[in-house]
This record gives structure tokens, sequence and C-alpha cells, in this order.
């Protein structure tokens, strides 16, 4: 992508969707039941295919060698006539210490090695596969000139939850959805669970800090302009569910600080 050139959602752009459908003991991972996650799945790319028409090009990876009849199941009605590859990986075998920031991290490397549409684009998107963004598009579109990076800093709650007794918090990125040019995946963010050798990979404290190094040699965008809609059941925390009241008010908040204090990151 040139110099001020904004991104071409249809052409230039991918959106990747992550799955696990048999967790294989994975701690902490909700929910446990493998048929469940694949209709979880499956409604999530039935959303993708069905709305958000900008988005014209969709990567699904999967990584514990379950088979996608199911979710496949979902392009039987693809109204926008986009362009949809299912990935089947078997590599959901990595010492369970590492946690589920590893595995995604690993999954992607794979998926993207096989992916063929990964090669007709310059941008992709990663999106934790059960969830919807549900202004996925105004996000982007928000987003007014070219980056090697977009993503959402959480620099600056970590403070108050610190004050308030929370303990082991830190600065983090939110990994849920964000953006990367494939120069950028492959120098910044591909090396990082590659050097991992023990204990836990957490996604989204090693994202902040690979990112953060390198915003002086990279076009970094690390606030997205409008807050992101997030609906679903999350895959921790017990299944949040983002659609609950209290979410909602969570919601509406940030909205509203990202508006009128937008240099505030909770």
């Amino acid at each position: 992508m040139k110099e001020n050139q904004v991104l071409n959602i249809e052409q230039d752009f991918a959106l990747v969707l992550t799955a696990s459908i048999d967790i294989k003991g994975m701690p902490k991972a909700y929910p446990t039941v493998a048929e469940q996650r694949q209709e979880d799945y499956y409604n999530s790319v039935k959303y993708y295919i069905n709305n958000q028409p900008r988005i014209q090009k969709i990567i699904f990876i999967e990584n514990s060698g379950w088979p996608l009849d199911r979710v496949k199941e979902a392009v039987a009605d693809n109204p926008y006539d986009k362009t949809i590859e299912f990935i089947s990986l078997d590599c959901n075998d990595f010492p369970r210490e590492f946690g589920k920031g590893y595995g995604e991290s690993l999954l992607i490397e794979k998926g993207l090695f096989k992916s063929n549409l990964i090669n007709t684009v310059n941008h992709f998107a990663k999106i934790t596969g059960r969830i919807y963004l549900k202004n996925m598009t105004q996000v982007l579109e928000s987003t007014k000139e070219n980056y090697d990076c977009l993503c959402d800093y959480k620099d600056q709650g970590w403070r108050i939850k610190k004050i308030l007794g929370k303990k082991d918090v830190s600065p983090y990125c939110d990994t849920r959805f964000l953006v990367f040019s494939q120069n950028f995946y492959e120098h910044t963010i591909k090396p990082l669970h590659q050097k991992h050798e023990k204990g836990c990979f957490y996604l989204e404290t090693r994202f902040y800090q690979a990112i953060k190094t390198v915003e002086g040699q990279h076009k970094v965008i690390y606030r997205f302009a409008i807050e992101p809609d997030f609906q679903g059941i999350a895959g921790h925390f017990g299944g949040k569910n983002y659609s609950s009241k209290k979410e909602r008010a969570k919601f509406m908040i940030r909205s509203l600080t990202r508006k009128l204090i937008p240099m505030l990151h909770l």
C-alpha cells in the first residue's frame, strides 16, 4: 500500500478467523464441548458471509484437525459472492502450559503458510473466530491513512486495576481484532511465538510489547477511531457474554470516553 493511500478493503484485505474446535484439554478455554464450539464457528462464518459486504475475502483456519463439513455449510448462502477459504490444521498438541495465545499464534503462522487467498492481499485482520465485530467495516473505514499495524492499546486502565488491588496486571493490546500488513506480521509478530520456550505465552502482552517497540520504525495506529462493538460469547472468563446488560453498559461508557477523552486508553 502506497504512502497516504487508504486500504482498499474489497481487494487488498482479508479477514482471518481463528478456530479451535477440539480444545484437547486446554485450561480455561470456554466452552469445552467440541460440538458446541463447532456450531459457534458455523454461526460466526455465516455472519461474516451475510454481513459486512465490503469484506470480500475470508480465511477460516482451524487447528485441531476436526472435520470442517458443518462449518463449510455456512457458505451455502453467499449473497455478496465472497471468496471463502477453509484451512484445516492439526497443530493443537503443543504443551498446554504455553496457553491459548501460543496456540493461536501457531495457528496463524501455519494457516497463512497453507493459504492461497492470503497471497492476493496486502493486509489481513485476525479476529477470534467465535465472536462478532458488528462494526468491523466502520472501524476499518474510519482509518483514513495507510498503516502497517492497526490495533487497540489498553495501556492505561490497568493502572486503575492495580490501585484497586488486582495483581498481575500490565499494559496490553486487544487481540480480539487487529490488522497487520504482511511485512509487519512477518518481521514483528510471527517471530514472537517461534522464540517461545517455556511458560505461558500471553498473547495480549507479547503483542503489545512487540508493537510498542517498533512504533518508530513502522506506521502503527494504536487506537481505533471508534469503539469496537463485539458481540457473542468470550472464550475465557467462564464465557462472558458481550451482549449482556453489563457488557453493553461498558460499551456505551467506553464509546463516550473514546469520543470525549480520546487520549484515555481504557
